[in-house]
């Protein structure tokens, strides 16, 4: 039997939310992927069940992603972080990586094969960084 594999997207846009979710369907079996809009759903979904990977913009409303970031090693210091975001500044970037993200990836730069390696390496889990 497999185990499977929790999934967070936190993202304020509905629509990237659920292309995202369905490209991480269709390209993982085994998964169980979960949304939430801002910083309060996600961290109530994380204290309830902390999830294998979350997916986070840095942009959210009702906090910031990058404080959401620290609050997730926190709770659920195992957790896979990939932050997803337009705001791909250099600054951003390190202070992301800097609070515990473990891969930092600009929604308009990022090409699909990036984002398909990295939803596979984060859900199984390959490396670190």
């Amino acid at each position: 039997m497999f185990d499977r594999h929790k999934i967070l997207i936190v993202d304020p846009s509905t629509i990237f939310r659920r292309t995202l979710k369905e490209v991480i369907e269709t390209s993982e079996t085994f998964v169980d992927v979960i949304e939430a809009e801002n910083s309060d759903q996600a961290q109530s979904i994380i204290a309830k069940s902390a999830p294998d990977v979350v997916f986070l913009d840095i942009a959210l409303p009702r906090g910031s992603g990058v404080r959401l970031i620290a609050s997730i090693r926190r709770m659920a210091p195992d957790t896979r972080i990939v932050v997803l975001t337009s705001h791909d500044s250099e600054e951003h970037e390190e202070v992301s990586l800097a609070q515990g993200a473990d891969f930092f990836l600009s929604k308009e730069r990022s090409g699909g094969l990036r984002l398909l390696d990295v939803i596979r390496a984060t859900i199984r889990r390959q490396h670190r960084g």
